[in-house]
């Protein structure tokens, strides 16, 4: 899981480098003239949403998105147990339907393209797509831990 959390960070993080240097092209074209550069707009779109959601799938590895546990905190181990247990099924539910449709939607927009240069429209309905894959295996990484955990913790009764 660290591996993969790593591998994440990287892709975002030289997805994100890429961005600013489009971004400052097309600030630069846009301001001075000497440069015309129309794909910059929608290449730095389309980088935008695959960082975002790497990013995601990055914070999921590490359980890095924002939880409100005031309330949870305060309830009986068993009961924290379970809200954690319907968070997590909650959470992959959630994911598996933005994987489904995610991947419908991506397969409509199939024949568009942007008009600036030649891709695909689904490269960005994709992103949504890979990224809740990474996710539902971080949080499969994240559930398998804690149960081996619990069952190790629990003289081996889950």
């Amino acid at each position: 899981m660290r591996s993969l959390q790593r591998l994440l960070e990287w892709a975002a993080g030289l997805l994100l480098c890429l961005m600013v240097v489009v971004g400052f092209l097309q600030v630069f074209g846009r301001y001075t003239g000497l440069l015309f550069v129309p794909w910059t707009e929608e290449l730095a779109r389309l980088l935008f949403v695959w960082v975002v959601w790497l990013g995601a799938a990055a914070a999921m590895t590490r359980a890095g998105h924002i939880r409100f546990d005031f309330v949870i905190d305060r309830l009986p181990a068993w009961l924290q147990r379970s809200c954690e247990v319907a968070v997590h099924a909650g959470t992959g539910v959630f994911l598996i339907v933005l994987v489904w449709y995610g991947y419908e939607v991506a397969q409509s927009q199939a024949g568009a393209s942007y008009l600036t240069f030649p891709l695909s429209v689904k490269y960005a309905y994709l992103s949504g797509v890979v990224g809740s894959l990474l996710m539902l295996f971080a949080l499969a990484g994240t559930v398998w831990n804690k149960w081996c955990r619990f069952a190790g913790g629990a003289g081996g009764k889950p």
